[in-house]
């Protein structure tokens, strides 16, 4: 089935355990960004919109998943029609992201290198420290509204390699900073990226 019908029933069942989804439909919340001597301040909405890879994972390069053994029930379509698996532990983590969506304003954001952004969070987890890693867009989607569309999210397992540009070589930025200058139009540099 589709994530857009899983997202419209509210759940997904799998082995007879109902998973609920209603917190995946995604929060609106206001971000007040306070006024510099150049803007005025200004207050935004921003509307989030959580895809099926916050709780699924797809099949790596040259593997083909077997439902047969996975389980069908565990079959989720994405936005291209692609099928992932339900992944129980990506679905435990993403319980906390409406929350943590709308703490954003007070964070940094890393630069991927990949147009999306990426918000790593050290959890302390069962004793260990892990690595949270949110990939988003956000883009201004008319007044003063931002939509935010949360690609994927998931706890990087211990050893693998990073996405694309290394942790100590990103650039950062305030989600309220990004969030400003993608409402006014202005171009996001990164700010660890150095020209030669």
């Amino acid at each position: 089935m589709k994530w857009i019908r899983y997202l419209r029933q509210g759940f997904i069942e799998v082995a007879g355990t109902r998973y609920d989804l209603t917190h995946m439909r995604g929060p609106t919340f206001e971000l007040a960004i306070a006024a510099t001597p150049r803007y005025p301040a200004l207050t935004l909405r921003i509307e989030v919109e959580f895809t099926s890879h916050c709780v699924s994972f797809g099949s790596k390069e040259d593997e083909i998943l077997d439902f047969d053994v996975l389980g069908h029930d565990r079959r989720i379509l994405d936005h291209r029609d692609m099928p992932r698996v339900f992944c129980f532990d990506r679905y435990r983590w993403s319980q906390s992201l409406p929350e943590l969506m709308r703490t954003l304003d007070g964070h940094y954001c890393n630069f991927t290198g990949y147009g999306n952004w990426l918000v790593i969070r050290a959890i302390d987890d069962r004793g260990q420290e892990v690595d949270y890693e949110i990939y988003f867009q956000l883009r201004r989607h008319g007044g003063d509204t931002l939509r935010m569309v949360v690609e994927s999210a998931y706890v990087r397992a211990y050893g693998t390699p990073g996405p694309g540009v290394p942790h100590e070589r990103k650039g950062r930025v305030r989600f309220h900073v990004m969030a400003a200058k993608v409402f006014r139009g202005e171009p996001l540099r990164d700010p660890g990226h150095h020209r030669r």
